[in-house]
């Protein structure tokens, strides 16, 4: 069976995909973060940089209770309600192929030139600098 991609994943990276997806559609609940990684399936280190990115821009407020750090939507951000209708509107749109996002197959490009590198000195004759004692400049 071909893979397919929601219209989120084309347009954000998986990783981002996935967690826009859970932290999103309900706002006001936390997540820490070894839930978010048992949710999404990935690795803890690629959830923790993806949240660090997110908390970066303010979509996302995190905070401790000492033991856990805890990640919820910034409701009050600009763009919360814009990304948030690009996640609730993703599921509802058909999956894309995955052949279809690829470049086409036989269509052949052209390679860069290769320049061919002259030789300022004639080859049977070893460059004299002068650099050297004894060593006569020409």
């Amino acid at each position: 069976m071909a893979s397919k991609r929601e219209v989120l994943e084309v347009l954000f990276p998986v990783v981002r995909a996935k967690l826009l997806r859970v932290l999103l559609p309900a706002p006001q609940r936390p997540h820490y973060v070894r839930q978010l990684v048992n949710v999404t399936g990935l690795s803890l280190h690629t959830v923790q940089d993806e949240l660090r990115k997110l908390t970066a821009i303010g979509l996302l407020m995190n905070w401790s209770n000492g033991y856990h750090r805890f990640y919820r939507a910034n409701r009050d951000h600009p763009l919360f309600s814009h990304v948030l209708g690009l996640v609730q509107r993703s599921a509802q749109l058909s999956a894309t192929p995955h052949s279809a996002l690829r470049r086409p197959r036989g269509g052949r490009v052209q390679s860069k030139r290769v320049r061919k590198r002259r030789n300022h000195f004639p080859p049977n004759r070893p460059p004299a600098w002068g650099i050297f004692r004894g060593e006569k400049r020409t």
